[in-house]
């Protein structure tokens, strides 16, 4: 207790003190906000001995549980189960943070606490400088959502699931696929299931589902809340279209496309003229498109035959287009004069 024997100061400074100690908060926590389903950046920037980047490793903390490790040179940070797929270091310097810094996407709002950066050197002594930074998040309370959607991706024909999982088990949930109803999509629709929890199952992901979807939750009072994620379905590089023939107007510059269509994105596209592997880099006046198509300067006969393409990404092919059959075409040309 402070008396009139006290300093001002000393009294300033315990009060200080027994503020920080009721809070359970470091004096210089940064309070943040984000509500359910939104985003929270958090910044650390990173203080390297004489300026000169060494070997580090840096961990976020939540409440006193590390969420985010990752060791300078090492490809891949170790996150949280329950943190998988919302927490990523944020690599645009084009924002001004500091190099240690985090988003923690598809909040929740078990997200609310302390979280902590740290940042300590491995191979110096000592290892810890004055890295560090704390921030107190707060979620915005009247949340109608306990667990929002968050981003998927999954491999064509694979199950995929959206949460959404209101606060009240009499709210009722809605869901949307790039702002039309699922109920207008029947296609889409039969292949979902709406659980008892409010999640979207799709029994098997087709590689026309990619999109934002929306949950849209109603309480029985009327309120409304709604979060969205992004479903990204990946699958073989594939065909979708191929023309049975092609003519090329002879003496003129032409392509020939190949109609695919791939996510991951293409890495490589094979053509094959009459069955043998087609080197555009082996015939004059034949080019590569940057999308893959075959580029002809000037067409003549030795151009005709039947040509399929093989587009390849990193999880494959579906395999080559059907055959096209390529024919020259020259113009129409006067057989006999008529005579006079």
């Amino acid at each position: 207790m402070c008396t009139r024997a006290w300093a001002p100061a000393l009294c300033a400074l315990v009060a200080a003190a027994a503020a920080a100690a009721a809070s359970l908060l470091p004096l210089d926590a940064e309070r943040l906000h984000a509500s359910v389903g939104g985003f929270a950046v958090m910044n650390c920037h990173l203080d390297f001995p004489f300026g000169n980047e060494i070997p580090y490793h840096l961990q976020w903390d939540k409440d006193g549980d590390t969420i985010f490790s990752w060791y300078s040179g090492a490809g891949t940070a170790r996150v949280a189960d329950r943190w998988g797929g919302r927490v990523r270091r944020v690599l645009d310097g084009r924002l001004g943070l500091g190099r240690g810094s985090i988003n923690v996407s598809a909040v929740r709002e078990t997200d609310a606490g302390l979280y902590r950066c740290r940042v300590t050197f491995p191979n110096r002594t000592p290892p810890a400088r004055n890295n560090g930074t704390f921030y107190y998040l707060d979620v915005d309370g009247g949340n109608l959502i306990v667990t929002p959607p968050m981003n998927v991706t999954v491999l064509e024909g694979e199950r995929a699931e959206l949460e959404c999982l209101p606060k009240s088990p009499e709210a009722v949930v809605e869901w949307f696929r790039e702002g039309t109803p699922l109920g207008e999509l029947p296609e889409l629709a039969l292949r979902a299931d709406r659980p008892a929890n409010g999640s979207l199952v799709l029994r098997r992901a087709a590689s026309g589902d990619p999109g934002e979807y929306e949950c849209r939750v109603r309480d029985p009072t009327g309120a409304t809340q709604s979060a969205s994620a992004f479903l990204d379905v990946q699958y073989k590089a594939k065909v979708v279209y191929a023309p049975k023939e092609r003519y090329l107007p002879y003496g003129k510059p032409a392509s020939l496309d190949c109609h695919f269509s791939a996510n991951p994105p293409l890495t490589n596209l094979r053509w094959e003229k009459d069955g043998f592997l087609f080197d555009p880099y082996n015939v004059p006046g034949v080019f590569y498109s940057r999308n893959g198509s075959l580029l002809f300067n000037q067409v003549d006969e030795s151009h005709e035959g039947e040509y399929s393409c093989t587009p390849y990404n990193a999880l494959g092919s579906e395999g080559a287009s059907p055959g096209v059959r390529v024919r020259v075409q020259r113009p129409p040309a006067l057989g006999a004069r008529p005579q006079p």
